[in-house]
């Protein structure tokens, strides 16, 4: 999860799509968060598949007919919410449960009203294909999927939730993020590790900082990969307590916030 996005974008289609590089597609869903179809020579990979409120299956043919592999980055609501839109998903076993958990009708509905408000669905954008008893496959660090001349590889970094994943074109440099590299992370939530804990995980990223250019977060733009230099000094700003600390009020709770450069992360003081 993130805020400072806009929740919905009002009327028009549910999804839209750019094309971000060679046959990687960003897909907004209803400007919600961001969700990613990168396309090999043999097969697609969905990263990411959103809230789960509108027919993604349906829109992802419109922009590739190859064989889908679905891999999600962590198992929040909006980003695992249409897992029951797909046969398998790949996910890291530690956020499996919580997964299973956000596609049950209800939660899907909760999540729906809590996120999405007025801007729910129209009946025309609402889901009604398949509902499938979602097949659950487990990633771990350093496993590779070859798509056709495209080789996408998993990197555990927890922080954001215990099982959260990026993922590496590793080709095309660039490196696929969900939460854990926006340029506000949310670090105060239930299940989100310690501060301390996140931090070696930036730092796990930096050290493989000359095998990607590009971060695909799952909210907000690109941005370039020395935008973890910027993640990396907030953490230890308020590790150390040299940045400033600011009240943070959101719909999942409150929370405090600092910044540094570009990069802002909420935390529980509690939590480091």
């Amino acid at each position: 999860m993130s805020f400072g996005i806009t929740w919905g974008q009002g009327s028009g289609p549910w999804f839209t799509a750019k094309e971000v590089g060679l046959k990687i597609w960003q897909i907004s869903d209803h400007g919600s968060d961001n969700i990613y179809l990168v396309e090999g020579k043999k097969k697609a990979m969905l990263i990411d598949n959103g809230l789960g409120s509108a027919d993604l299956v349906s829109y992802i043919k419109t922009l590739s007919t190859k064989p889908l592999i679905v891999v999600i980055t962590h198992g929040h609501p909006d980003h695992a919410g249409s897992d029951y839109q797909f046969e398998e998903v790949y996910i890291h076993p530690a956020d499996a449960e919580s997964a299973k958990a956000f596609n049950r009708p209800d939660t899907r509905a909760a999540s729906a009203k809590t996120m999405q408000g007025a801007n729910a669905p129209a009946e025309n954008e609402i889901y009604k294909g398949q509902v499938y008893e979602t097949k659950l496959l487990p990633v771990k660090e350093g496993q590779v999927f070859n798509i056709g001349g495209r080789k996408m590889e998993v990197m555990e970094t927890p922080g954001h939730t215990p099982g959260g994943i990026s993922v590496l074109d590793v080709k095309n440099k660039i490196l696929f993020t969900g939460d854990n590299n926006n340029s506000l992370v949310w670090l105060f939530l239930l299940n989100c590790l310690p501060l301390n804990k996140y931090l070696v995980t930036l730092e796990k990223q930096k050290a493989r900082i000359s095998e990607f250019t590009t971060i695909m977060p799952g909210h907000g733009p690109a941005m370039s990969s020395d935008f973890i230099n910027d993640q990396i000094e907030c953490v230890k700003g308020i590790l150390n307590g040299t940045l400033e600390r600011k009240e943070y009020k959101s719909f999942a709770g409150n929370a405090l916030i600092s910044t540094y450069g570009k990069a802002s992360v909420t935390f529980n003081p509690d939590n480091l």
